[in-house]
């Protein structure tokens, strides 16, 4: 059942309790789940908030290229990455990833950007096709994560 959620920019301090619990179990405590450009000049972190105002979802955009892939999308085009995205289990189904992905698109395109970026996993590819991302490259693993590709949103 789809809950509406409410979707705001947060700081990426507020990400990693979700990054540790849904992407990063590994790692040692929600203090660990810092990524090398979470405070680049132009990143953005977005939070879904439920009717408790509890932070069920996550993501963080940067501009940045893809370093795999960097001739993937046009180069005399803008684009944003999105990356570190998830929600926890107990809100999967209730369309605030799908609403995260829409808020990012529609600041993204305000900010002139064309293309949004990720580096999927493999079990959200199908999530990411749902949302209008195509692939832009073959599968590749990520160290103590999986395999990933590619994909992008033409915004």
């Amino acid at each position: 059942m789809r809950q509406p959620h409410h979707i705001a920019f947060i700081s990426a301090e507020d990400t990693h309790p979700v990054r540790f619990k849904v992407l990063w179990p590994h790692k040692s405590g929600p203090e660990k789940c810092i990524i090398d450009n979470d405070y680049d000049a132009g990143a953005r972190h977005i939070g879904a908030f439920n009717a408790d105002r509890e932070l069920t979802g996550v993501c963080s955009l940067f501009d940045q290229r893809s370093e795999h892939n960097p001739q993937a999308l046009p180069l005399n085009d803008r684009v944003y990455r999105l990356r570190v995205m998830g929600t926890i289990p107990e809100v999967r189904g209730e369309g605030s990833g799908a609403q995260i992905i829409e808020f990012a698109s529609q600041w993204c395109q305000a900010q002139g950007v064309k293309w949004l970026w990720c580096d999927a996993r493999e079990v959200a590819f199908g999530f990411y096709q749902k949302m209008h991302f195509e692939f832009f490259s073959e599968a590749y693993e990520v160290p103590e994560i999986g395999m990933h590709r590619m994909m992008a949103r033409k915004l």
